[in-house]
Parts: structure tokens; C-alpha cells; sequence
């Protein structure tokens, strides 16, 4: 496995500007705090990426990891009433907008003992068709059960009491992946992240904070700052917010 991992990251090739990769322009600015995606710094999974503009929420689509890097909305509490009014269907599928090369497959999950974990989750979908393009498999990452279904799920939970509460957040979701050996699944070799994270910053207080939850039997979960996550996985998830709230997390609900 190391040595496979190893020479996937040594055919990356980065351009880079003034030591940052960018993520690609895109089509729907309207997902993004400052009208400005998130920042790609240094890393080696940028290889390969595809951007894709759904109806109510954006994704970078990685051909190194078969997944997102990271998954963002604008989420509003005009959106979650809605959402609230949408009953749940499940339509997992294949991504077709990115090259088949770079996709994951339904058949990768099947056995894997890992569940399809949303980043941006279906239900804060305002509509059946937002909701659909919510199961695409480019929004997944091989999740912890545990995980999906129970700490995650209630800081989703708690996302959405908060922008009812606040009117709105931006909201930028995504894996993290540590160490040279990561695991993978399915034929396509899926990558297992060691943790995912959930970015946000509220306009009404001002300031901005990520979960962060290991995906593991016995997840652990804690709220750090922006500049945390930007130094531990290479994503700058508000590359217009300032650097004094970069520094300081916010106050956010951890669950049990």
C-alpha cells in the first residue's frame, strides 16, 4: 500500500502561485463565503479535480481519493424550512459530470463495512431535486457507521437549529487524510479518511469554527479554528475571511 500511495502522490503535479493551489473558477459563486471557493495550499490530492455546481450546494471532486475534497452551501433557514418539508429518498449514484477514471461506484461501498457518508447532507436540501443530486457519490466519503449515524448526524442536527436561529452560515465539509498508508475500498481504491470535517462561519456572530470528528469505531469530536483545519489538511475553507477569525473558533454545540 505504501509504496502504491507513494507513487500516486509522486505523479501529482501542481501548478502553483505564490505556494498556493487554487481550486478551479466556478460557475456558481452564490456557494461560497465571498463568492470565493476554497483554497487548494500544498497539497498533493489536488491532482485531477472537477468541480461541480449542483442546485443548492458545490463540490471539488478528487481523481486521487475517488471522493470530494470538499462539498460547500449557503445555508439559510428559508432553505432548512424547506428542507423540512422534503421527505428523505435515497438515490445514491455514480457522478457523471466528472471522467469515469475519477469517479466511485456504488459497487466500491458494497461489503466495504463503511457507509456513503454525505458532506453536504441531504437533509438540508430545500427540494426533491436538490435532494437527489445530494446522494451523488462524488458528495460521499467511506464513513464510520458509528459516525454517519450518530455524532455526525447530530452536528448536522445542531448546524441546522443554528441557522435557524441566525438566518444563515456558510458552510464548507470535507475529509482529511493522515499518514502515508491510507486505507481504500472497492476496485476503484477509494480513500478512507481519517476524519471529516465541517467548516462555518455565521455572519451574525461574526465569526467562524470547524467540527472535526475522527472516523472511527469510537469517534471523537472536537471544534477548532479555521486556521486548525487549513494546517492539517492543506484547505483553506474561507480564503476571503480575515485572519483574526481565522485564529479563533466560535462557540459551537459538540454532541455526545
Amino acid at each position: 500500500m505504501l509504496d502504491r500511495f507513494a507513487r500516486v502522490l509522486c505523479a501529482v503535479v501542481v501548478f502553483t502561485v505564490a505556494g498556493v493551489v487554487h481550486a478551479s473558477d466556478t460557475a456558481c459563486p452564490q456557494f461560497f463565503q465571498g463568492e470565493q471557493a476554497p483554497d487548494l495550499i500544498d497539497t498533493s490530492l489536488a491532482e485531477r479535480t472537477t468541480v461541480v455546481c449542483n442546485d443548492a450546494y458545490a463540490l471539488i471532486a478528487s481523481g486521487v481519493t475517488k471522493g470530494p475534497l470538499w462539498s460547500a452551501e449557503h445555508l439559510t433557514a428559508a432553505q432548512i424550512a424547506d428542507a423540512q418539508n422534503t421527505p428523505r429518498k435515497d438515490a445514491f449514484h455514480a457522478e457523471t459530470a466528472i471522467p469515469e477514471e475519477d469517479r466511485s461506484q456504488l459497487a466500491d461501498y458494497k461489503g466495504s463495512g463503511y457507509d456513503r457518508g454525505h458532506m453536504t447532507p441531504s437533509g438540508d436540501e430545500p427540494n426533491a431535486a436538490a435532494q437527489k443530486q445530494s446522494f451523488s457519490l462524488a458528495n460521499m466519503v467511506p464513513q464510520n457507521h458509528t459516525l454517519n449515524t450518530g455524532k455526525w448526524e447530530r452536528i448536522e442536527t445542531s448546524l441546522r437549529t443554528l441557522v435557524t436561529e441566525d438566518g444563515e452560515a456558510w458552510v464548507v465539509t470535507g475529509p482529511a487524510f493522515d499518514g502515508p498508508t491510507p486505507d481504500t475500498i472497492g476496485a476503484d481504491a477509494v480513500i478512507v479518511p481519517n476524519y471529516t470535517w465541517k467548516a462555518v462561519y455565521i455572519p451574525a456572530e461574526g465569526g467562524a469554527a470547524v467540527w472535526r470528528c475522527s472516523n472511527v469505531d469510537t469517534p471523537v469530536c472536537a471544534v477548532v479554528s479555521v486556521d486548525t483545519i487549513i494546517d492539517e489538511t492543506g484547505i483553506d475553507p474561507f480564503p476571503t475571511l480575515s485572519a483574526t477569525v481565522k485564529s479563533k473558533a466560535i462557540s459551537l454545540p459538540l454532541p455526545n
